[in-house]
Parts: structure tokens; C-alpha cells; sequence
């Protein structure tokens, strides 16, 4: 039996007489796929549970929230049309563990036990049957470490923990809409008894949700709903409302699980693009290194075919092993970070970790495709050399241009210049790399200074020190008046909330507002007018929910000092919109605390404590921000060894010379390394003006989605600090390369030499 290119056999043999050309590249591919499988394999489990929990716990269709509880008359007028009408009256408490030492205020929005819509997914325990008993949400006993059978302090009185539950209509728990992220320590859900619920001393908040009986297109299913506010505003005033579509304590999850796939996509393409660079270069050198016994193969009438397959087979095998163990590393252990992330940011039903076929073949045939391709186009192109080329080491087809004189230079830095043009492809690769990796490192260290210079621009936005909305005016209260309303707003085809404010006259908004505005302009803020990219002179279109038709209005001015989204209109003109009198409010603004009678009040806002949430939110990231750190700083290191080795196993016979010659091993590394830490302490501050705007741009797209405008800024100590961790990394490597010049063995080499 004849064998089938029996050269293969050697493979096995080349990875382990090479482990310091094969083992560093394995392992960063092996990093990066059980880094990108773990996503994968939680998402595609997570993403089925979370639809299937939309079903089966009866997610609603929407909500509205009164100033008042319905009257007969209106509740009767809501339920006639199809559908099933449920109270999911709340009511904020403050709640702390034993032994508690955060300052920081913690509020339960707390629920009765429900049983018709938004029904609980119970992760452990039983719902609450007593008065002293309670159900948390499952991500906020994760958070915060709490187990069935501990206790909550609520309203001063302890309650025992029963259930760890989550619920379809907050799976994002958002304290408002118009939160930028969660703050899952310090703001979650729960459910009690009617008895305890009625016993808790806050006030109530009138919140309502229906689901339809039968399924319906969303555009009629957004016209039931205007119908229902229209049946619901005849019983009195409507707080807020929203339809499944557009509640972000629902969509929220989803958006964010859209977003990361094509970033984890992107971010594994380009990572495998460099690591096929990487792995071309090292086939090149072997293909230089065994030129002779490729030509002495190609006489004897091995087929050019063979041998392509043969030297592609080289960096595929490797690129399969790691794709295997990588994916089973991920289903072993690796999902569990991104699990994690998920189940504590997100309060999701149990989660059941589900074989995934899909993060598999995205992880280990894309990567495959890539490096297979890129190795065979540059085998294909040596392989068109004759054996005669082989034989003779004559890689060129053309006859090479004479290099560039370099008189004048001295013997060292002409050396090292020739040593960077002669491996000029190493370098691109090398460069490609660290832009790669630097982008990882951006990200996983800047995203917190940029949230934290978004809390501090949502502060100065705030006029005054404390705002409280009211359902009523309170005779005893005298401050700064004005109306704020969340509206339908349509920008294209694309639809969201917006909330417009109409200050009274003589407030501190005055120098926002020109001093005449007709009936039909609106002034907005530079948060939406970066956003959507608006300018004075075009308009938008808004509409109070329940109506039917949008109305048009026109930009008179941009209120630069107003970073979050928003738009502003005179008080008066905002209640002649909305056919209101002229006087009619609902928020007091002022520097001081205000003593708001407590069954007018709604909601009070304190600037100091706005923003606060983002930092537990990014908490919650901390795992998955090393893990990318930690990827870009050993996918850096791994590229700078092998490109450093790659130049120096190209120059063997050289440096052996320059060693007979009397240079050291230190002088001989200036020679080959010294050139390339210049050209990589060179190539991040010049390649800056690329690299900025692009991961500017990249950023804006990850976020594109939310209803806030984030400048997309990175901080001048995040680049300087990429910078040293480059530098830093680069010398690790480089030691590494001055090692190898030490155990050169030299007698071996120049045998090779003599023959």
C-alpha cells in the first residue's frame, strides 16, 4: 500500500522540535477563540431562555402609569378591548442587608406577588406567603451575595428572603427609561404579599399593564395602545407610558446582545487576519529555511500541488487544534465569565448552558478560512519558482533593484536600516498587530474615565441642585416652576422617547431660550443635536403618546451647555401644545432641599447623586475588562517574540559572523532588536491620527443605540499609559530575543554554511 505524501508525517515532529515558533502562536489562538467561544456559546444559550420566558411568564404589552388609580368607568372602558388588565402598583423602599456599611441609598421597587402578567421565573425558593417574607430580584442577590433564608431590612422592619426570581418586563432593571445603565446593588425589584405590600409606609404608584389576547402586528399594536392611553387620560392625569417595543427594562437586553455579536465578530476576524500574517511569515521562513531540500523534492518529481498542501497543512493543523481546545475550554469552564456578566448585569431566567454547533464553526472555520487563505495565496506565489530557484536560494523572480546607498551612516545604524527593509513584511504584521491589540487595550481601560466624564457632564446639565416633580402643585412650596413631558418622538423610521422641558420665566434656563420663540420652534439640546445630527433650521417630530398624528417643530437654537438628550420650549408654549393652561406644572427646581407634602410628590432628583449608578455598573465589567486586557498584552507579547525571532532566525548565519568578528551578544542585539523597538516606539504616536478618530467612530457605533449621547472621547492618561504597556511588553519580548542570540550555537550554523 502506497502512502499517500508520506512528508506529512514530519508535522508532528516540526511542532515539537519548533515549540518556540508554533507554541506561541497556538496559544494566543487558543486564547482568542476560548475567549470569543465563551461569548458565543452564553449568548446562544441565553438569547432561547430569555424569548422563552417572554412567553411563558406573559410578558406584557404595555404599561401606563397614573397620578391617580383608574376610575370604574375607565378600567371597565381599557379591558373591552381584548385584553387583560393587570395592577402593578409599586412602591420604592429603601432597604439595607445587616451589617451594611455602603453610604450609598439602596431602593426596592416592591410589588405585590403576580399572577396574571409579567408572572415571576423563580431561580430558588418559593414566592412569599407571609407578611415578613420577601422575593429578590436573582442579579441582585448575586451582586450583592445573598442567599435564601437571609434578611432585608425594609422600612425599618426585617423581612426573610424566600425567592431569587426574575420577571420579563425587567430583565434590564432601570430605575427610569432614560437611564444610560443598571445599578444593580443599589436599585432592584421585589415582590411581597398584599399585606406587607400594604404596610409599607412610601407611597403607591399607579402602574398598569395589559397584554392582548391575540398576537398583533406592532403597528396595531402602537394604535391599541394610543387607544388605551386615550380610554385611560379620561380618568386623569397620565404619568408616563410605554409599549413592549419601546420599554427598555425589556428591549434593553436584546439591543446589547445585537450590538456585541458584530463587535465580537469584527474583533476576532481582525484578530485571526494578524495571526495569519504572523503564521504566513513563519511558513515563509521555513520555506527559505528548506529551500534546497524543495528544490531537491521538486526535481525528483514531487508535484508543486503536494507541497502547497504539505506547507498550508503546517499552520491549519495548528489553527484546528486551537479552535478544538479552545472550544472545549469554553464549554468546560470559559462561558461562565460572559454568564456571569450577563446574570448579574441582567435579572434573566435560569440559565441552562445549551451545546452550540454555531460558536463552534464561527470559531474555528472562519479563523481556519482566514489562515488558510493567507498562507495559500503566499505559497502559491513562491511555488511558481522553479527547482533551479529552490536549489539556489533565489526567492525572486524579477532581478532585485540594488539597495539604497547608505554613505555617510555608520556600520551599526546602516546595519540595522538594511535589517528593517529586509523584513519589512514583519514589521506591517507586527504594526497591523498592535493596532489590533491597542484597540483591545483602549477599550478595556478608557471605558471607565469616559463614563465617569458622562455623569460629570449630566451634572453640569442640571441647573439646580434638586429638582422634584410633582402630581399636584403644593401651595406651601415656592420655587422655580416648570413642566417637563416625555414624548413619542420619530426621527425616519426610527421612533423613541424624548423628553421636553418647558422652564417658567426668570429660572436659571432663561439664557437657554431666545427671548421670542414662535408656537412652532423648540430649542434642543447638543446631546441631540450630535445624536441625530440636527441643526437649526431642521425639525422634528413629536407627539404626546395616545395621539394619533406627529406634529413638526422647528430648531431655533442649540443649547450647548445641555449634554443629555433633550429638547426645551417656554413653559407657556409647552401647555398651548399640549392644550393645557398656561400656568400647569409639574416640577419645582432649587438649590435647597424643598419639604414637598409627600402625597403630591412623585420623584425627587438629587444632582450629587445622579450618575452614581454607572459605577456599580461597571463593576459588574470588571471580569471582562481584565480578560480583554489580559488578551491584547499577551496578543502584543506573542507578536513582538515572533517577529523578533522570525528576523533573528532569518540572520543566524550573520550574527554568527558578527560574533567571530568580536561584537557581544548586547552589541549584536543592538544590531538586529535595537532598529525595531525604534520602529514600534515610532509607529503608535504617528499612527495616532488614524488611530483616534477610528476607535472614536467605533465606539459611537457600540452605543449608537442607547437613547443618550455619549461623546466619544478617550482620556490623554489612557493613551499614555498604552504607550509604557507597549514599551514595557515589547522589552519582556525583546529579552527573550537577546536569550536566543546568547545560546546561538554557532558551529551548527556555520556547518550548514560549509556544507
Amino acid at each position: 500500500m502506497v502512502m499517500k505524501n508520506p512528508i506529512h508525517r514530519r508535522i508532528p515532529r516540526l511542532f515539537i522540535k519548533k515549540p518556540g515558533t508554533y507554541l506561541p502562536l497556538f496559544f494566543i489562538s487558543l486564547l482568542t477563540v476560548a475567549f470569543i467561544s465563551s461569548f458565543f456559546i452564553s449568548q446562544n444559550s441565553i438569547k432561547p431562555i430569555y424569548y422563552r420566558g417572554l412567553r411563558e411568564n406573559k410578558v406584557e404589552d404595555g404599561q401606563f402609569l397614573m397620578a391617580d388609580p383608574l376610575t370604574k368607568e375607565a378600567k371597565e372602558a381599557i379591558e373591552k378591548r381584548d385584553l387583560d388588565l393587570a395592577e402593578n402598583f409599586y412602591k420604592d423602599v429603601r432597604f439595607r442587608t445587616p451589617g451594611d456599611d455602603d453610604s450609598r441609598e439602596k431602593i426596592l421597587r416592591t410589588f405585590v406577588n403576580r399572577e396574571k402578567i409579567n408572572t415571576a421565573a423563580i431561580h430558588a425558593g418559593r414566592l412569599p406567603e407571609k407578611k415578613n417574607e420577601v422575593a429578590i430580584a436573582a442579579n441582585l442577590a448575586k451582586a450583592s451575595e445573598l442567599h435564601l433564608g437571609d434578611r432585608l431590612i425594609l422600612d425599618g422592619d426585617d423581612y426573610v428572603i424566600t425567592a431569587l426570581v426574575a420577571t420579563p418586563d425587567y430583565s434590564t432593571i432601570l430605575k427610569t427609561q432614560g437611564d444610560l445603565a443598571m445599578d444593580t446593588k443599589h436599585f432592584s425589584v421585589a415582590f411581597v404579599t398584599k399585606e406587607a405590600f400594604d404596610s409599607l409606609k412610601e407611597k403607591t404608584n399607579y402602574l398598569y399593564a395589559y397584554r392582548n389576547h391575540a398576537r398583533l402586528s406592532e403597528d396595531a399594536a402602537r394604535d391599541k395602545f394610543e387607544d388605551i392611553l386615550t380610554d385611560a387620560q379620561s380618568s386623569g392625569p397620565l404619568l408616563g407610558a410605554t409599549t413592549t417595543y419601546d420599554n427598555r427594562c425589556i428591549q434593553y437586553f436584546v439591543d446589547d446582545m445585537g450590538g456585541d455579536v458584530p463587535m465580537m465578530m469584527i474583533t476576532m476576524v481582525l484578530l485571526f487576519i494578524s495571526l495569519g500574517f504572523i503564521s504566513a511569515l513563519q511558513t515563509r521562513g521555513l520555506l527559505r529555511e528548506e529551500a534546497p531540500v524543495i528544490g531537491t523534492l521538486l526535481a525528483m518529481g514531487y508535484e508543486t500541488k503536494d507541497l502547497i498542501r504539505h506547507y498550508s497543512l503546517i499552520p491549519t493543523c495548528l489553527t484546528i487544534f486551537a479552535g478544538v481546545a479552545g472550544n472545549i475550554i469554553a464549554y468546560v469552564k470559559g462561558y461562565e465569565l460572559y454568564a456571569g456578566l450577563y446574570y448579574t448585569s441582567y435579572n434573566l431566567p435560569p440559565f441552562v448552558p445549551v451545546l452550540s454547533i454555531k460558536a463552534f464553526a464561527i470559531t474555528t472555520l472562519i479563523p481556519l478560512g482566514i489562515v488558510w487563505l493567507v498562507n495559500r495565496l503566499l505559497l502559491m506565489r513562491y511555488f511558481r519558482l522553479s527547482p533551479l530557484r529552490f536549489l539556489r536560494r533565489e526567492f525572486y523572480r524579477k532581478k532585485r533593484r540594488s539597495a539604497p546607498s547608505l554613505e555617510g551612516l555608520s556600520l551599526i545604524r546602516a546595519a540595522r536600516l538594511r535589517i528593517l527593509g529586509e523584513n519589512r513584511l514583519n514589521i506591517l504584521a507586527l504594526f497591523f498587530g498592535m493596532f489590533v491589540g491597542n484597540a483591545l487595550l483602549l477599550f478595556s481601560m478608557a471605558l471607565g474615565p469616559m463614563f465617569d466624564d458622562y455623569t460629570d457632564s449630566i451634572q453640569k446639565d442640571m441647573k439646580y441642585n434638586y429638582t422634584y416633580m410633582v402630581k399636584t402643585p403644593d401651595p406651601d412650596v415656592h420655587a422655580d416652576k416648570g413642566l417637563s413631558l416625555t414624548m413619542d418622538y420619530k426621527k425616519g423610521d426610527d421612533k423613541s422617547d424624548l423628553n421636553i422641558l418647558g422652564p417658567d420665566k426668570n429660572t436659571a434656563y432663561d439664557k437657554d431660550l431666545p427671548s421670542t420663540m414662535k408656537d412652532d420652534k423648540v430649542v434642543i439640546s447638543t446631546g441631540l443635536a450630535k445624536r441625530d445630527k440636527l441643526k437649526i433650521g431642521d425639525t422634528i417630530q413629536v407627539k404626546l403618546p395616545g395621539k394619533k398624528e406627529y406634529r413638526k417643530l422647528k430648531i431655533a437654537a442649540i443649547a450647548h451647555d445641555i449634554h443629555s438628550v433633550q429638547a426645551l420650549m417656554p413653559m407657556e408654549t409647552l401647555n398651548k401644545f399640549i392644550d393645557k393652561d398656561a400656568k400647569n406644572f409639574n416640577l419645582y427646581w432649587s438649590q435647597k432641599p424643598l419639604h414637598v407634602d409627600d402625597e403630591r410628590l412623585l420623584t425627587t432628583i438629587d444632582r450629587a447623586k445622579t450618575g452614581a449608578y454607572l459605577e456599580s455598573f461597571l463593576e459588574n465589567f470588571d471580569g471582562a475588562l481584565l480578560t480583554t486586557r489580559i488578551l491584547g498584552i499577551v496578543f502584543y507579547f506573542t507578536l513582538v517574540y515572533t517577529v523578533s525571532k522570525l528576523i533573528l532566525e532569518k540572520s543566524q548565519k550573520d550574527i554568527c559572523y558578527l560574533k567571530i568578528f568580536g561584537y557581544k551578544d548586547r552589541e549584536v542585539a543592538s544590531v538586529y532588536l535595537l532598529g525595531l523597538g525604534v520602529a514600534v516606539a515610532l509607529f503608535y504616536p504617528l499612527s495616532l491620527p488614524l488611530f483616534d478618530p477610528l476607535m472614536r467612530h467605533l465606539f459611537a457605533l457600540s452605543v449608537s443605540k442607547l437613547s443618550v449621547y455619549m461623546e466619544p472621547h478617550f482620556a490623554a492618561e489612557s493613551y499614555v499609559a498604552i504607550y509604557a504597556l507597549d514599551l514595557a511588553v515589547f522589552a519582556a519580548a525583546q529579552a527573550l530575543g537577546v536569550r536566543k542570540i546568547k545560546g546561538l550555537n554557532m558551529v551548527e550554523e556555520l556547518k550548514k554554511v560549509s556544507g
